[in-house]
């Protein structure tokens, strides 16, 4: 979103240090897993998800906006996070994921016990 003022914008610093390809190094490696942020309803159904992985000690993050997917996905490229989830109504609708590998690009739809077992690995 639009705003006024004498401060960066978060998706402007991103945006740069994106195409610079200046992220740290040591948070590149951080996440291994991003939820996709499709929506409040979705967001709502992932958080569970999400917290079990953590309580795991797999690092997750759950993107805080709903943006494009396709701005999403280049956001966990430039981080290198190996997995990324996907959750939408036909996935809601049977109580699992689609758990995309970002590194061979196979996905499949995951319960999330199936989910916790892959990225464990």
């Amino acid at each position: 979103m639009s705003g006024v003022g004498i401060s960066f914008g978060a998706d402007r610093i991103y945006d740069v240090l994106n195409t610079l390809d200046l992220y740290p190094k040591d948070s590149i490696d951080a996440t291994k897993v991003l939820f996709i942020n499709f929506g409040d309803k979705e967001t709502a159904y992932c958080l569970p998800i999400a917290a079990r992985l953590r309580t795991a000690e797999i690092r997750t993050e759950v993107y805080p906006d709903k943006a494009k997917m396709k701005k999403q996905m280049t956001y966990a490229n430039a981080k290198n996070i190996p997995f990324v989830v996907l959750a939408g109504d036909n996935e809601m609708a049977e109580g699992k994921v689609t758990l995309k590998n970002m590194v061979t690009g196979e996905q499949s739809m995951v319960t999330p016990d199936e989910l916790m077992s892959i990225v464990k690995e």
